[in-house]
């Protein structure tokens, strides 16, 4: 018998992007406000077609005017770490989720295909919930 770990009052589920091709250049989602959760998935149906695969940059801001990219970062050998923007590739046809930490009032989420965007599909749901 399957147990409920956390009441469904407290994920909302968000269509961040309905299914759709894509195209080369980096096409952004509304602005969605996320306010008082701490936990965001990102729940990914990507279609490869022609494509070498898609990309995916996750933002997030305060006040939906500046807005603040997700990094990564390696250490240097003089123990600096050394930030850069940090994109998620995805490069086969797949159903994926993606788990993030958040703080943030409201994210957005920004894609594009690799090379060619020929037969692609990408679709985005977001849950969101405060655990």
């Amino acid at each position: 018998m399957a147990k409920t770990l956390v009441s469904q009052s407290n994920i909302r589920a968000i269509i961040v992007r309905e299914a759709s091709e894509l195209t080369t250049d980096y096409a952004e989602s509304s602005s969605l406000n996320i306010q008082g959760a701490n936990q965001l998935q990102l729940l990914v149906s990507f279609t490869k077609g022609d494509s070498e695969g898609c990309r995916l940059r996750i933002e997030f801001s305060e006040d939906e005017s500046e807005w603040y990219q997700e990094s990564t970062y390696n250490l240097s050998e003089n123990i600096y770490a050394i930030h850069t923007p940090a994109y998620r590739e995805i490069q086969s046809s797949a159903n994926i989720v993606i788990s993030v930490p958040i703080s943030a009032t409201f994210f957005r989420v920004s894609a594009k295909a690799m090379v060619s965007f020929t037969s692609t599909s990408l679709s985005i749901m977001a849950t969101i919930a405060n655990i």
